[in-house]
């Protein structure tokens, strides 16, 4: 399994498991799951797809990591015990993203002028 590498700013939230335990977590889109267990299982938020509800199981080892696809609520579960570290986006205040924006089409445009202009 790959570890994503998101380029956003994240903020992190660790679990702290017994064995056996089972958490449900609320994590939005662009998420990140890392395992500091021995293993753990990671049941992503159901989705439907087509007419069926599909839920995606992942089995991670220690120091294995997965992508949320999309928010809801995340089932984590540690046979053996252990912590699992929640990695969530932070989302940036509005005028900082629009800033971001404006600069970005600035830039694309000053990239796009034909010579001379």
């Amino acid at each position: 399994m790959q570890s994503p590498t998101p380029s956003y700013p994240l903020a992190s939230q660790t679990v702290r498991l017994a064995r056996g335990q089972t958490m449900q977590v609320w994590l939005p889109a662009g998420s990140l799951v890392v395992n500091n267990a021995s293993s753990a299982r990671v049941t992503q938020a159901p989705q439907w797809m087509f007419d069926q509800l599909v839920e995606r199981h992942s089995t991670l080892s220690d120091g294995q990591a997965i992508g949320i696809e999309h928010a809801g609520w995340v089932e984590i579960m540690t046979p053996q015990g252990g912590e699992v570290l929640c990695l969530r986006p932070q989302l940036q205040p509005w005028p900082r993203r629009l800033l971001s924006a404006c600069k970005r089409l600035l830039n694309w445009g000053q990239q796009t002028a034909p010579a001379g202009q």
